[in-house]
């Protein structure tokens, strides 16, 4: 699992070439990233590419911006992660979609945002902040977080573990 959670990260932050420019070729250059890792890593993939046929992906949303399984045997078996962005500014509305990852059971919980400099540490601080008071969250629960400092130009994974 863990070399798994390692190149997710890995593929995330080696979106940060500096030449994506608008919140859908970022959301689109994200999805491929977990899609290829999903690919590695022999597992399934649902998400919206706006119509783009990427490694035979599902190509449609299914709960969430995106999310990776396994599915053996004609059954549905583990939830490796499950995925949300949310590119507007406002803190509420990146609440409101982190929100939709507390209440499922999967290995990694992903949300991508973006901040500036200046609300970078208040933003994340109050989601971690909700990490640790929900009793949905489970001790060990891992959590990804992809964002994007509007300040500095720089996209970064911020891995938080629930105490």
């Amino acid at each position: 699992m863990e070399n798994f959670i390692n190149d997710i990260i890995t593929g995330l932050e080696a979106v940060n070439d500096g030449i994506l420019i608008g919140n859908k070729k970022w959301t689109i250059a994200i999805k491929k990233a977990i899609i290829d890792v999903a690919e590695k890593h022999k597992l399934k993939v649902n998400c919206n590419l706006n119509g783009e046929d990427y490694k035979k992906n599902e190509n449609k949303e299914w709960l969430y911006d995106i999310i990776v399984y396994s599915y053996n045997k004609n059954i549905f078996d583990e939830v490796y992660l499950v995925g949300e962005s949310e590119w507007n500014y406002d803190l509420a509305e990146i609440e409101y979609d982190f929100l939709k990852l507390i209440f499922t059971r999967s290995k990694i919980r992903l949300l991508v945002y973006q901040v500036s400099e200046e609300n970078y540490n208040d933003y994340y601080n109050r989601l971690i902040e909700i990490v640790e008071k929900s009793k949905s969250c489970i001790k060990g629960d891992v959590y990804l977080f992809g964002v994007f400092n509007i300040s500095t130009d720089e996209f970064k994974v911020e891995k938080y573990i629930k105490q």
